[in-house]
């Protein structure tokens, strides 16, 4: 029986259940970068000398931002800013719809199996190979999300089936349709989280190595004062309008990504064995991407996303650096008088 797509024009508006698993992920990755990178950093100090790991440091922190740096060679600044951060953005929100052709690809792929059998070899020895991390992957997501466990593991028979082209069970196809449309915004998210994390990392061990240097062990707690205030003063007068923004982009890719997620047992999509019944849902699947991509709602957020990212760009390029000075001004005043009361 051909499924219908009974589409709703609110179905794909965000809630703050939506913007909480955004913000769960972005700083649960800062996170791990964070201790990632300091732990780094001290086993590099202790088996290595201080000057190769200022200059590790550095190339990290460097590496972190090299995108923007290289492309405001040929473009100004603000619009260099804009341009990945509208970049990011998009993804999450169409990007994250567009993705889901690949189960048209995919369902594809294992009908073209049934008619080459050294391609079928090759694939399932391949399938065979990476199927260590796809069971990781799903162990991870089983602990994540109470849902998933729904999908279950039924072991149905392959013979005479089109899975018995495949290094997979029906069951396990079904388990990767329902985490594939999470991967745009968890991409997104852990790559800002990950890059922000990373330069907190910098910017606190350098200081306290700094303020080392300097005072000895009593000038570690004023290094890392003095570095972790000037790297959140950086950020926060345009990361206060980009990072939500961020987020919000995110947000609405999660929301397509849970309906499409969810249908898989709602709809029981991909449950058939063979590639009418297969080719039947994944028609389903990309209605309801048409429906998404087609969407006003959907227009209007990304054109406000845009929006107020350009004005984040324009204040990290022309407002954000004169606080920043203003307010370390005032913190090495303070830091002075503290270290040399004459």
């Amino acid at each position: 029986m051909t499924k219908t797509n009974k589409y709703t024009k609110d179905q794909f508006k965000i809630s703050a259940k939506d913007v909480s698993w955004s913000v769960k992920v972005f700083m649960r990755s800062v996170a791990l970068a964070f201790i990632i990178g300091i732990a780094a950093y001290i086993l590099m100090l202790i088996f290595a000398e201080p000057e190769p790991v200022s200059k590790a440091i550095v190339s990290t922190a460097s590496a972190a931002t090299a995108k923007v740096t290289v492309t405001s060679n040929y473009i100004n600044l603000m619009w260099a800013i804009f341009f990945f951060n509208s970049i990011a953005a998009s993804c999450a929100i169409i990007g994250t719809g567009l993705f889901m052709l690949v189960q048209s690809a995919l369902i594809s792929d294992i009908h073209i199996r049934s008619r080459h059998h050294i391609y079928t070899r090759c694939s399932i020895l391949f399938e065979k190979m990476i199927m260590p991390v796809y069971e990781i992957l799903i162990k991870i997501t089983t602990i994540s999300d109470k849902d998933f466990s729904s999908i279950g593991k039924n072991e149905p028979e392959m013979k005479d089936t089109v899975w018995q082209y495949c290094g997979y069970g029906k069951d396990e196809y079904r388990m990767f349709s329902y985490i594939l449309p999470y991967t745009v915004p968890l991409i997104i998210l852990m790559v800002n989280g990950f890059l922000m994390g990373i330069l907190l990392a910098f910017f606190t061990f350098n200081g306290a190595m700094t303020g080392f240097e300097i005072l000895g062990t009593k000038g570690i707690a004023l290094g890392l004062f003095y570095n972790v205030i000037y790297f959140f003063i950086s950020i926060l007068p345009h990361g206060i309008i980009e990072i939500p923004t961020l987020l919000v982009a995110a947000s609405l890719g999660y929301r397509f990504a849970y309906i499409q997620a969810h249908d898989v047992i709602d709809k029981e999509l991909f449950n058939g064995n063979d590639i009418k019944s297969l080719k039947e849902d994944v028609s389903y699947a990309l209605d309801t991407t048409k429906n998404y991509i087609l969407s006003g709602y959907i227009w209007k957020m990304l054109a406000l996303v845009v929006l107020l990212l350009l004005i984040a760009a324009y204040i990290e390029t022309y407002v954000t650096l004169g606080i920043v000075d203003k307010t370390m001004e005032m913190i090495d005043n303070g830091l002075a008088s503290l270290i040399d009361p004459e």
